[in-house]
């Protein structure tokens, strides 16, 4: 698995979960705003995202980028995300050390403080 393609898992599992749908039911081709993602959702996604990737990532990134291909080849092509860089997309546990963790980075970080999750 490439690095696109290993961030368009990840993102498509970590969309699943937040908006509580199945995983198959997502296109990384259509735009995410197809599947009811909200703004809150989106900033929270992209914290996690940054966690995962230990990169400090725009928080208008999937605004900006509005389908999982296009902000997948734009974290490749652009950030320099590789593949050494990511590893197996596993979001159950990452949400779970994410809930154990006593602070994240970025802005999912600070959504769970303010959050209280």
């Amino acid at each position: 698995m490439n690095s696109v393609d290993t961030i368009q898992s990840w993102l498509v599992n970590q969309i699943a979960t937040q908006l509580k749908i199945g995983p198959e039911t997502i296109k990384v081709t259509e735009p995410l705003t197809r599947y009811g993602l909200d703004s809150i959702d989106s900033v929270t996604i992209v914290g996690d995202m940054e966690d995962w990737l230990d990169a400090e990532l725009p928080s208008t990134l999937l605004w900006d980028y509005p389908t999982i291909a296009k902000a997948a080849q734009y974290l490749v092509d652009e950030v320099g995300v590789s593949p050494e860089e990511t590893a197996t997309p596993q979001p159950a546990a990452a949400s779970q050390a994410k809930a154990e963790a006593p602070a994240g980075k970025g802005w999912g970080g600070l959504w769970n403080k303010i959050s209280g999750s």
